[in-house]
């Protein structure tokens, strides 16, 4: 039987695989090599250059990365920020940027060249509207963000188009129904996201011995991790304020895996306010820089509880799915979509309102002088992990498809 082929438009910003990081970009590599495995679909992916997509190409047989030249546009991206601020303090409406036009000419191009069953937009609604202009076929937006929702400007001519949204989360596809509208809605589908389970595993005593020396970490220590990257909204000056509240601070050390964005080991003045913050709390905080997607699993191994603050709407976070998978309690904040991959009896999950750093430091506190709390989350964390397989995630995802495509 003749595979149906999907084409995936990327935001942009980063490279399909995921040499350079990138959540999303990351989820896309699985998707690719689960396909390459079972070889339901044929995938066609449109990226933003990378010497590494030639190889790539040449070492799967179900996956064409189509690559484009990009450009950046400083002056340009500057303006259009500018200009939808002003807007948005006029209609009250939120707009993201089309991010580099070159794609949407790309697909267009892609689509005369190479029939395809379906166009998945991968979070960047705004596209669905010029998609439309060209292609008549099936059409949907694959959510990430908290991007398609009422204060979404052309939001509901947006939602009229499309013929599925599939989200990460239900968080997401809640938020897509309060556009108001009338008539057939898309089809909507969750489609939670899956890692390497083999990567993400509890580590062996000797390894959890030897990643810790590298750190300078005794095994009394208690050793609490943040990774992901370090911006305002991942809440990390909160972490830091949290700990500052703890009264008993002895062998409590602190790793900071990440960096400000992505690869770039460039620092903002976010990243330096949280070091000059870290520099006096009476603990250490070993702040990594950009580490590999591969590497982070070991770092990992040297982590008692993994610190998840977010202060926005986190659909998924995959931080904490990482950390779970290895048998590292988390304790997180109750927002967005974090509440449906990571539940109550396997993790601490904090309100956040007026008292969150307050309660977020109690429950560090209890995690990091209960060892025995620790332990009863640990046990809940690896039964749970299987949840949160790449071969679901896949599954999940040509079910979504399938059903798109018999409507």
């Amino acid at each position: 039987m003749k595979k149906k082929r999907v084409l995936l438009l990327t935001y942009g910003k980063l490279p399909v695989p995921a040499v350079r990081g990138g959540a999303i970009e990351t989820l896309i590599d699985t998707l690719i090599e689960e396909n390459e495995r079972h070889q339901l679909v044929e995938l066609f992916v449109i990226s933003r250059e990378n010497p590494a997509i030639e190889h790539f190409n040449q070492q799967h047989q179900f996956t064409k990365v189509i690559s484009v030249e990009m450009k950046e546009h400083p002056i340009w991206w500057f303006f259009q920020k500018c200009m939808n601020k002003f807007l948005a303090a006029f209609d009250g409406k939120k707009r993201t940027l089309i991010p580099y036009p070159v794609l949407i000419a790309e697909t267009k191009y892609v689509l005369q060249e190479q029939p395809m069953d379906c166009v998945i937009d991968l979070n960047c609604p705004e596209r669905v509207l010029s998609l439309r202009e060209f292609y008549p076929g099936k059409l949907a937006v694959y959510l990430h963000n908290d991007y398609l929702n009422q204060q979404t400007s052309h939001g509901k001519s947006i939602f009229q188009q499309l013929d599925g949204i599939i989200s990460v989360c239900d968080f997401l596809n809640q938020q897509a129904k309060t556009i108001p509208v009338t008539g057939t809605e898309p089809q909507f589908f969750r489609v939670n996201n899956g890692i390497d389970l083999a990567s993400y595993r509890p580590p062996e005593m000797e390894e959890r011995k030897s990643w810790r020396e590298k750190f300078n970490m005794e095994e009394k220590d208690c050793v609490i991790v943040f990774f992901g990257r370090i911006t305002e909204t991942k809440g990390v000056h909160l972490l830091l304020n949290a700990l500052s509240q703890i009264e008993c601070k002895t062998n409590v050390k602190v790793l900071i895996i990440g960096g400000n964005t992505y690869s770039s080991a460039q620092q903002d003045s976010y990243v330096k306010k949280v070091k000059l913050q870290a520099e006096r709390l009476p603990i250490d905080v070993v702040f990594t820089g950009y580490v590999d997607k591969e590497q982070i699993p070991n770092y990992l191994k040297a982590a008692d509880i993994c610190a998840v603050p977010s202060i926005f709407h986190e659909t998924c976070c995959l931080s904490a799915v990482e950390a779970q998978a290895m048998g590292i309690p988390v304790i997180a904040t109750k927002i967005g979509g974090i509440p449906e991959y990571i539940s109550q009896d396997s993790a601490l999950l904090i309100d956040y309102d007026k008292n969150f750093v307050e309660n977020f430091a109690k429950g560090l506190d209890q995690l990091i002088h209960h060892p025995e709390f620790r332990h009863q989350l640990q046990e809940q964390a690896i039964k749970q992990r299987n949840r949160h397989s790449k071969e679901r995630y896949y599954q999940e995802f040509v079910a979504s498809i399938e059903a798109l495509l018999s409507d």
